[in-house]
């Protein structure tokens, strides 16, 4: 090689990008001096959006709180229709309205369906309805409307 390209060589190899090396210089001290307030009216036109979906969020996974712990009483009320089979739809009611006030809920209506007798034994369908109400201020209120549906069987009577 001869002694330019040598040098050709060690000058291109030294060499650093000055595009990349000037707009990280500038962007830093732009940034640093900037004071339009361009990220504050972004981050107030996008705030509102974020928290009504956070809130939104929370709102549904309590819901879903709700309708599981509806699920759990009426499985352990038809427990106790199973263990007592003379047990009225009041009954049951009330069983499931305490175990319900204990956890916060009301307003479950909880309804059974007894089938005929078939086979020696009946079943016993119990349903419970309830409604949550997401309810956010300045926004109308918004009912989901949840029912679940247990069957057992009823030995005996």
């Amino acid at each position: 090689m001869s002694a330019r390209a040598i040098s050709n060589f060690k000058q291109t190899e030294t060499r650093s990008i000055p595009f990349l090396e000037c707009n990280s210089r500038k962007t830093a001290s732009t940034f640093r001096q900037d004071r339009s307030g361009g990220a504050g009216l972004e981050f107030a036109l996008i705030a509102p959006f974020l928290i009504m979906l956070l809130f939104g969020i929370f709102a549904f996974g309590w819901s879903m709180n709700a309708v599981s712990s509806v699920r759990y009483t009426l499985e352990t009320s038809s427990r106790s229709l199973q263990l007592q089979n003379t047990l009225t739809q009041a009954d049951i009611q009330a069983i499931a309205t305490q175990k319900l006030q204990a956890l916060g809920l009301k307003d479950v209506i909880v309804t059974i369906v007894v089938d005929p007798v078939s086979g020696g034994f009946r079943m016993a369908h119990l349903t419970a309805s309830y409604a949550f109400v997401i309810d956010f201020p300045y926004f109308s209120a918004f009912p989901i409307n949840y029912a679940t549906t247990v069957t057992v069987p009823l030995v005996g009577a």
